[in-house]
């Protein structure tokens, strides 16, 4: 069984979703539930990996990032950017 696109996306937003201050034991239960798909376990792992892969670069100078016209990508951010790259491993 292979994970979709739609698995990938499903599992980005349960990422950004679960380390919300908001979320809950209700959140978890949920999750739980949803993640009990071996695809979408799969979908969550990969989301996963990828998230903590992009957590671990060090950031350029700020001086680059003034340069570059970049923002720092935070919280959301970081789960939709390895959305994408997850997304480009899916193809």
């Amino acid at each position: 069984m292979t994970r979709t696109e739609d698995d990938l996306r499903e599992a980005a937003a349960w990422l950004d979703r679960l380390r919300s201050p908001q979320a809950g034991e209700g959140d978890r239960e949920e999750f739980e539930t949803w993640v009990a798909h071996p695809r979408r376990r799969d979908a969550f792992e990969a989301v996963s990996a990828v998230d903590a892969e992009i957590a671990s670069w060090d950031p350029p100078a700020a001086s680059a990032w003034r340069e570059l016209k970049v923002l720092a990508i935070g919280g959301a951010g970081l789960a939709a950017a390895a959305l994408a790259a997850v997304s480009l491993l899916a193809h």
